[in-house]
């Protein structure tokens, strides 16, 4: 006995393009009519065409008699399919037709097969709006920022497509290395709820574009009394000589001007604190130390109070790397223990259970010097790793960053090798990354064209690879 199963798709897109179902075929008008059909030989039906059953004896040589077409029906009356039985047989394997005991029989059989598609069906659907939930998290947290980043999206497809990459990979360190249809969903599971502690993280951190932000940027504060203290030589211009006036200014603000270069002094000085304002990579300590004597500018003269910088100034302006002062930044790396901790307690299913984990490691470190946990090389599965180059590579190359100028890809990769030499990256995930060209196909969609330069990917590797 052959038997066919069909599910209701192609009735379903017929009626979508418009198309009136045609009820003349066995299957359709039993998907349609919910109602059970069979016949002791389906040749001599006159009820329907069947000119897709001799078309099909004839190529296969096969000839159908007896058959049962019945519908596969949820709790709900929905048909999710169709089960066809083709020639039943007696115990001498000659073709008869269906007995009451065998329709009873199969009836039940396609109950349970209801069943079993109704389940799998229920499962896809929880999946699919277990997805759509954690992508629309997501967005939410990017809209958070008046910048409107899309990070999250960008590092989530960054990671599916780097898995998949590993995934096909036939030589070098991962040609061996397989993920499961369940694992690489587990991945891009991770990878779009790396940053989902961040909703709780607030504005004013996520979007401080300068060091001296606060509710608006502290700058032009500063700028407020270096125009003040410019009017105040204006005005002593006019009441002392220029002995007396370069005195002055070697008491209250420095020796290194006087009368005649104070005013580009003061505009100088004005523009290395809008200079030092910026986030950078790096601030050398003679820049500090230089920002240290222009706070010193503090003196009172005729009851005003005049100074150019205030402590949180000369806080904020220390800030070494990036925008964020030590409390920021302690409350901006708090969003991946949020990320654990809002993760951990969600019961996803077993096949993915290391969501949580994978997506709360992309910041540790395989020396052991990163965060939350100061997790080492050991405790970190490829996948968290992944992760960790994925988001680095995109937080180094964003355009949309309100607190760095994006950097070009071999400024990106320069970075990337210094972090595999001091061992925080993966030193085999960063090869693959640069040689798999993953990163020119991302670059091409999703940086600006004065960013893609050429890429010495062999000099690259020589700063964290040694003979």
């Amino acid at each position: 006995m052959a038997v066919l199963v069909a599910r209701g798709l192609a009735c379903d897109k017929a009626i979508q393009r418009g198309c009136s179902p045609k009820l003349s075929h066995i299957v359709t008008s039993v998907y349609h009519r919910k109602e059970t059909l069979a016949f002791d030989d389906v040749y001599e039906t006159k009820d329907y065409d069947i000119t897709g059953t001799l078309n099909t004896d004839k190529t296969y040589g096969y000839r159908c008699k007896s058959m049962i077409t019945i519908p596969l029906m949820n709790h709900e009356e929905e048909v999710l399919g169709v089960m066809q039985f083709i020639n039943a047989m007696d115990e001498d394997r000659q073709i008869i037709s269906f007995t009451e005991e065998h329709v009873t029989m199969l009836q039940s059989l396609a109950s349970q097969a209801a069943i079993a598609l109704s389940n799998r069906k229920l499962i896809e659907n929880l999946e699919n709006l277990l997805m759509e939930f954690i992508r629309s998290i997501a967005v939410a947290i990017e809209r958070k920022s008046k910048y409107s980043s899309d990070h999250i999206m960008r590092v989530a497809k960054l990671t599916e497509m780097l898995a998949e990459r590993i995934h096909n990979a036939e030589s070098g360190h991962f040609a061996e290395t397989r993920f499961t249809p369940n694992e690489l969903k587990e991945i891009s599971m991770a990878g779009w709820m790396h940053d989902m502690g961040k909703i709780i993280t607030p504005e004013f951190v996520m979007d401080k574009s300068r060091k001296l932000e606060r509710i608006m940027d502290g700058i032009q504060v500063v700028q407020e009394r270096f125009a003040r203290l410019a009017l105040l030589i204006k005005y002593l211009r006019t009441q002392l000589s220029a002995e007396e006036l370069t005195a002055f200014i070697h008491e209250h603000i420095s020796s290194a001007a006087d009368s005649s270069t104070i005013d580009s002094f003061l505009e100088e000085a004005r523009c290395f604190i809008e200079n030092l304002n910026v986030g950078d990579e790096f601030v050398p300590k003679e820049k500090i130390e230089r920002m240290e004597a222009l706070a010193g500018i503090d003196f009172e003269y005729e009851g005003c109070h005049f100074f150019l910088l205030d402590e949180l100034d000369r806080k904020n302006l220390s800030i070494q790397r990036g925008t964020l002062n030590s409390e920021e930044l302690k409350v901006m790396r708090a969003h991946v223990s949020i990320t654990w901790e809002m993760l951990s307690q969600l019961s996803f299913p077993k096949k993915y259970k290391n969501v949580a984990f994978y997506a709360s490691t992309h910041h540790e470190a395989l020396n052991g010097s990163g965060y939350p946990k100061g997790l080492d090389a050991p405790q970190l599965p490829l996948q968290s790793r992944m992760i960790a180059v994925v988001d680095i590579f995109e937080a180094l190359t964003a355009a949309d960053r309100p607190y760095k100028t994006p950097k070009t890809l071999s400024e990106a990769f320069g970075i990337m090798a210094n972090m595999a030499k001091g061992g925080h990256l993966d030193k085999d995930l960063v090869d693959f990354f640069m040689d798999s060209g993953l990163y020119l196909d991302f670059a091409r969609a999703n940086m600006l064209p004065e960013q893609i330069d050429e890429v010495d990917i062999p000099l690259i590797k020589s700063r964290y690879h040694f003979a």
